[in-house]
């Protein structure tokens, strides 16, 4: 073990340290996106007045330190910069361009970097001027018709499987970059037939943990997988992407930017995605969200237990995290899951073969119940006959 001196230096960096505060990747990867979209708007001349010096690039590390720099020296100004900037994005939520919720995901950035730095701004002041958020987000689910024309004008297995997995997996769309082979751990009857899976969620990640597919989802995976050997000649390795692009003759992972583009050309195709209005700048379903929203409405309508719904979306559940109640490795959760298969199911034909094997299983279940019942009748005859 060593203390480097390169190491200690690199802490002098303000960006370096903004990188080093933040665990998860894919919170690291829309904060440096984010912040990075902010210290543009910040034009060159606050430095030059407040500090006697000019950027000598427009570059995020040195966007960062100069205006970590100009926060610990003048931190009225910095202030009234992050005021200017709320404003400026509140006049988006007023227009409709985004929501009341996604502007304090603008600033969560910002203020990670400044504390990271030991900068202490007044952000109690800040948030007041945060609009208040809206009760309820005025962008819906999609429905199980609308994914349903949506897996009619599919031609590609591809986009069969993200439809199919996004729907009745409920995960977020940077999701894609992670995904292998190993994620999924499929779940079978006796004969053959799915049950259907666990999936896992970030692999790798401190912010891992397991959702499911129906057993649709899986059939799906299982013709992709045979479409893959056919391309590749061998079937996936465990570490091999989930989903590979089409185009491209070798092993490369479509990642959350070419899922985007595949769905928004489905969507699309239905006439889901029309061009906006003037003075509208949301669409009505959120292009992956709405897949996200379709995955909680069923689990709640099928009376999905409550905590088990919001581990299954990777939501923080407080305290419950503490005293938790399962085993993850031993999927104890799919039970729950399974009440919501029917409606997570989407192809009316797949539905009716479920609703036929739940009927065929009670249908068996009534008769191993009759058995017995004519057993204990016997028992109970002989029982009688003996005494008499």
């Amino acid at each position: 073990m060593e203390i480097s001196l390169d190491n200690v230096k690199s802490r002098s960096d303000p960006y370096q340290i903004f990188l080093d505060s933040i665990r998860s990747p894919a919170t690291l990867r829309r904060y440096k996106n984010l912040l990075y979209a902010f210290l543009k708007l910040v034009p060159n001349k606050f430095y030059t007045e407040a500090l006697g010096k000019t950027p000598e690039n427009r570059e995020p590390e040195t966007l960062t330190r100069f205006f970590v720099d100009l926060a610990r020296k003048d931190m009225e100004l910095s202030s009234n910069i992050i005021a200017e900037f709320i404003k400026q994005d509140k006049k988006r939520v007023e227009s409709g361009e985004i929501s009341s919720q996604t502007l304090p995901n603008h600033i969560k950035p910002i203020k990670a970097l400044l504390e990271s730095n030991a900068v202490p701004i007044h952000w109690k002041s800040l948030n007041k001027l945060l609009p208040r958020r809206e009760a309820k987000s005025k962008d819906r689910a999609y429905t199980k018709e609308e994914i349903q024309k949506m897996l009619e004008v599919s031609n590609n297995i591809t986009d069969k499987v993200l439809i199919l997995m996004f729907s009745s997996g409920g995960f977020r769309l940077e999701a894609w970059d992670y995904f292998t082979w190993k994620d999924v751990i499929f779940f079978k009857n006796n004969d053959g037939t799915y049950k259907g899976a666990a999936l896992r969620i970030y692999s790798g990640d401190p912010e891992s943990y397991f959702t499911f597919i129906t057993p649709e989802a899986c059939k799906a995976l299982e013709i992709y997988r045979e479409n893959w050997k056919a391309d590749i000649g061998e079937y996936p390795k465990p570490d091999d992407p989930l989903i590979k692009t089409v185009a491209s003759p070798m092993i490369r992972r479509l990642a959350q930017k070419g899922v985007r583009k595949r769905i928004d050309k489905v969507v699309t195709d239905i006439g889901l995605r029309p061009p906006l209005p003037p003075g509208k700048r949301r669409h009505e379903v959120q292009l992956d969200h709405g897949f996200r929203k379709y995955f909680n409405t069923m689990l709640r309508r099928a009376k999905v237990d409550y905590l088990d719904k919001e581990d299954m979306m990777g939501h923080k559940v407080g305290l419950e995290k503490h005293y938790e109640r399962y085993q993850e490795e031993d999927f104890e959760r799919f039970p729950e899951y399974q009440k919501a298969i029917p409606l997570l199911t989407i192809s009316e034909e797949e539905t009716i073969r479920l609703e036929n094997e739940q009927l065929r299983k009670e249908k068996s279940e009534l008769e191993v119940y009759k058995q017995k019942i004519d057993e204990l009748w016997a028992d109970k005859q002989r029982m009688e006959s003996n005494h008499s």
